[in-house]
């Protein structure tokens, strides 16, 4: 017994791995059996969809590219040619990472906003959004300081008659004259001009924002990157509503980009060249004065043509000479230099071509003007008490002790060459006592000339170069690639809008099912049995809207009656030879009366004899149901030995082969009376004069009457409603099986309601189908989808 008990488990088992195999085919049937909703839920998101996107302003993207000119990653536009060795000039070169923060500046993209006006939209009136434009026919202009706009506005322009305006928002409404200037708290001083003909049909609007909020949408629009790193490419792209104001608006960033950084080199060029002409014009009066003083010294000593010696010791003074020029147009400079550098006034931009010997003095000099250009910028907008001045002044004055210092070493080792210098000339001086006297003096004013011309050739050179450099000046950046549109907007993009709202209106059903599947109770379908309890399926039966009790006639060829039938069947096959049936469930108000009185119904169509025994002396309901008065019944019988049979027994009104024995009076001890011996002998009496007996027992999951029962029966028939019984409630009949309390057991589904799909006239055994074979099919209009009979 115990190995049959384990064959029969493990068998359990394997049907319920199987039927978990087919979740998702019987899922997918619940699927299709609510199509409907499917299709609605796909419509709804497609009609919000359609809405959103006529609601929605689409948005476009703006690409342009720059190159820059970087060392490290490209050649500049100087590389290579004449003008390179003079690139120093313009100041140090930017790298493309550095160009990238340049114009991410803030200021950068407001001088842009103010060049472009770009505080001030215009839009047209529509009647599910504004549709914004780039050109009204009408132009708003802010007479007043752009930057004391301090909250913004937006109005709809009417044009009434005699030039009359009709300004309108939510709040306000007010008249102003075409062309005159008005007054706004909070804007300022406005002027609305007509520039072109005025369409009747077209409702226009603008709209004036402060200056910073108009920066701040556009710098949170832009976006500068560096694409490739091995190349000194910079990308721009600008999201925008209105592609060609974008465009403009992006063409006019470069501009001023490319504007910045031209000045730049060019006041540090302007610089370079305002030092050198004050220097040239001092060093041309002393040149001047010293050629003066040798012509007179040569008239006054009639000085003529020197001799060989002194042609000689000429030539060995001019190469001492030469060297000491050198020297002192070095000191000369670093004495300019440390003049400019000692002055109180305010910083200014240093020269950085007069020193080209000291590399590191150099380098100062570029950091220095990098310093005094920023703090320039930075007084556009900021007082000289800002803190952002005052760290870039004591950056400044640091600096500028560091360069005179540098200056000051510079020059005493200068002055120590000198002094070597003017020994070894002292020396050469000795050599040419001899020389006369005239000829010496012509060649101390010689060689003050010489150290003079030099001065003069140096300054004159270097403001040539320089020159030449400033009109060569260009930016270190050009566009490569003009501003232009995407022709398809970004936001939003119409097709990928429609296919997440079908996706989501297809899978909010999906879930709905899906979660309603999860948080259901009850049983709702036969897989639901499959999966809880082993026991055997005997039949289906279908929910019926008929308020008669016996649904099953002789000529009845519905679908239910047609399901009767097929349980007749089964129920025949499974007896074996016995007669007599138990119908109980697991609580009350799942159908035993209805399926044995029909069942029995059934049966007597095979012209059998069939007893229906009400048994539930609890709560007895079919002689209710039949409308039959209550008389005596079980429980009179069993107490009374002088009853007989024949008292208890009644027909039942709905077929002459089908008799009936009602409860009777409810006893105290209903339990007491189904194990007596007189009921005992009462069942062996009947067996023999009946074909079949139903028996109809209390719920089995409330009472213990149905097990008690069951000792008089060869089968047992377990109600299952569907959408009623409770999933836990299936373990009953198992555990009852399982442990020998009770006669095998099968299971009876009452009441399904047909759901289409997969299962929709799925039934179970032979003949189970929800079909109506042989009876007309009412077919419904297609708009009653809903209705399931």
């Amino acid at each position: 017994m115990a190995n049959k008990q384990m064959d029969w488990d493990e068998e359990f088992v394997d049907e319920i791995n199987s039927s978990d195999n087919n979740d998702f085919v019987r899922f997918f049937s619940k699927i299709l059996s609510n199509w409907y909703w499917f299709a609605v839920c796909a419509i709804v998101g497609i009609v919000l969809a359609f809405f959103y996107l006529r609601f929605t302003v689409p948005t476009y993207t703006i690409r342009a590219k720059l190159l820059v000119s970087d060392e490290r990653k490209g050649s500049g536009g100087l590389a290579g040619s004449a003008l390179d060795d003079f690139s120093g000039l313009m100041g140090a070169k930017s790298s493309v990472d550095n160009e990238v923060e340049v114009l991410l500046t803030t200021d950068l993209m407001q001088e842009m906003v103010l060049a472009d006006t770009s505080y001030i939209g215009y839009f047209t009136k529509g009647a599910l959004r504004d549709e914004p434009i780039d050109v009204a026919p009408f132009r708003v202009q802010v007479l007043s300081n752009p930057m004391a706009i301090r909250s913004g506005i937006g109005f709809e322009i009417s044009f009434g008659e005699d030039e009359n305006l009709i300004f309108q928002d939510s709040d306000t409404s007010f008249n102003v004259r075409l062309s005159e200037p008005f007054m706004y708290p909070e804007v300022g001083t406005l002027r609305v001009e007509r520039i072109n003909a005025i369409d009747p049909t077209e409702r226009y609007g603008f709209y004036v924002k402060p200056v910073h909020k108009a920066v701040s949408s556009f710098m949170q629009a832009l976006e500068v990157s560096v694409t490739n790193k091995n190349v000194s490419t910079i990308d721009l792209s600008l999201n925008t509503s209105i592609p060609d104001r974008g465009v403009r608006q992006l063409n006019k960033l470069v501009q001023k980009y490319t504007d910045r950084n031209l000045n730049d080199k060019n006041v540090i060029a302007d610089s370079t060249l305002s030092f050198i002409k004050t220097r040239l014009e001092a060093i041309t009066i002393e040149l001047a004065g010293v050629e003066d003083k040798i012509s007179g010294y040569k008239q006054r000593t009639q000085l003529a043509d020197m001799t060989e010696q002194s042609r000689l010791l000429l030539q060995n003074s001019s190469e001492y000479t030469k060297s000491l020029a050198e020297i002192d147009v070095q000191l000369s400079s670093l004495d300019a230099v440390l003049a400019y550098l000692k002055n109180p006034a305010n910083p200014r931009v240093l020269p950085s071509s007069v020193m080209e010997q000291d590399l590191a003095f150099n380098g100062l000099i570029t950091k220095y003007n990098s310093l005094v250009l920023e703090r320039e910028r930075l007084l556009l907008a900021n007082t000289e008490t800002n803190p952002l001045v005052l760290n870039a002044d004591k950056q400044i004055a640091g600096l500028r002790e560091d360069m005179i210092s540098s200056l000051s070493s510079t020059k005493k080792n200068l002055e120590l060459a000198k002094k070597k210098q003017s020994q070894m000339s002292v020396q050469l001086s000795s050599r040419i006592q001899e020389v006369p006297t005239i000829e010496r003096g012509f060649i101390d004013l010689a060689r003050l000339q010489q150290i003079k011309q030099a001065q003069y050739i140096f300054l004159q050179e270097k403001w040539e170069e320089t020159a030449i450099g400033r009109t060569a000046n260009v930016s270190n950046s050009k566009v490569i690639d003009s501003p232009r549109a995407d022709e398809y907007p970004i936001s939003p993009k119409g097709k990928i809008v429609y296919a997440l709202a079908l996706f989501f209106g297809l899978l909010i059903p999906v879930v709905v099912l899906y979660i309603k599947d999860l948080l259901n109770i009850r049983v709702v379908s036969i897989e639901d049995i499959k999966r809880t309890s082993r026991l055997p399926i005997l039949g289906t039966i279908s929910h019926s809207d008929d308020k008669e009790q016996v649904v099953i006639t002789k000529s009845s060829r519905s679908a239910i009656a047609e399901q009767f039938r097929a349980m007749r069947t089964n129920l025949e096959f499974i007896l074996n030879g016995g007669n007599r049936v138990l119908f109980t469930s697991s609580m009350s108000g799942e159908g035993k009366s209805y399926v044995a009185l029909n069942l029995a119904v059934s049966l007597a169509l095979l012209d059998k004899k069939v007893l229906i025994m009400e048994l539930d002396l609890r709560k007895p309901s079919i002689t209710s149901k039949l409308g039959l008065a209550v008389g005596k019944g079980f429980s009179q019988y069993v107490i009374r030995q002088d009853m007989r049979v024949e008292e208890i027994i009644m027909p039942s009104g709905k077929h002459e082969n089908v008799d009936l024995i009602q409860a009777g009076a409810i006893p105290p001890n209903p339990a007491e009376l189904l194990v007596s011996a007189r009921a005992t002998s009462l069942m062996h009496d009947l067996s023999e004069r009946y074909d079949y007996i139903l028996i109809d027992a209390p719920p089995i999951g409330m009472v213990t009457d149905a097990q008690l029962l069951s000792r008089y029966v060869d089968t047992c028939l377990y109600l299952v409603r569907q959408g009623y019984t409770y999933k836990e409630q299936l373990y009953i009949p198992n555990d009852l099986v399982a442990k020998n309390k009770i006669k095998p057991i099968h299971f009876v589904i009452n009441d399904v309601k047909p759901r289409g799909g997969y299962y929709g006239n799925y039934g179970y055994g032979y003949g189970f189908g929800y079909g109506n074979y042989g009876e007309d099919r009412v077919v419904r209009p297609w708009w009653q989808f809903w209705k399931t009979k």
